[in-house]
């Protein structure tokens, strides 16, 4: 049974596919090291999926490790520039969707600007970041509290059509 929920976690990424290049961040850009225990919801129409995620960053590397009923599903390490990563599930999302949505979430408002591609802008207020793509937001991002890096987000991809919760253990 476990298999079964797992393999269809993995199946319903290929809703989640597409979006923005791959955003060359440095991982130095976080300001220092840090471990985050997060738990993501993904919702899209008809469908919830949810999954553990743990999150390191250093100067060097930005590491995503995705869990399921105490499986692992998937490790990234992200240099700033190239993505290595391992499915022990197959997974249709690539992992630069995944380290996307990582990145416009948490990284530090001037870095995610200056990775942004032509065509692209962000904004920040108190407690939300707008990613617009040719003057029509495109991703929202509401935040619970003022530490990007704690509590709650929740990211609304518009023209993808999901939504990804992402709650983060203090």
């Amino acid at each position: 049974m476990s298999l079964a929920i797992i393999g269809s976690l993995a199946g319903c990424a290929t809703l989640l596919s597409g979006g923005l290049p791959l955003l060359q961040i440095a991982p130095g850009a976080f300001g220092g090291e840090r471990v985050l225990e997060q738990r993501l919801t993904m919702r899209w129409p008809g469908e919830t999926r949810t999954l553990d995620v743990v999150a390191s960053i250093d100067d060097s590397t930005v590491s995503l490790v995705g869990l399921a009923l105490g499986v692992r599903l998937f490790s990234i390490d992200y240099d700033g520039k190239a993505v290595q990563s391992t499915e022990n599930v197959p997974m249709a999302l690539p992992a630069e969707r995944m380290l996307n949505d990582f990145l416009i979430v948490h990284a530090p408002l001037p870095a995610l600007q200056a990775a942004l591609p032509a065509g692209w802008q962000v904004n920040d207020t108190a407690r939300q970041r707008v990613v617009r793509h040719d003057g029509q937001n495109a991703i929202v991002v509401d935040y619970s509290n003022d530490d990007r890096l704690a509590g709650r987000a929740q990211l609304t991809n518009r023209p993808l059509h999901y939504q990804l919760t992402i709650d983060t253990a203090p």
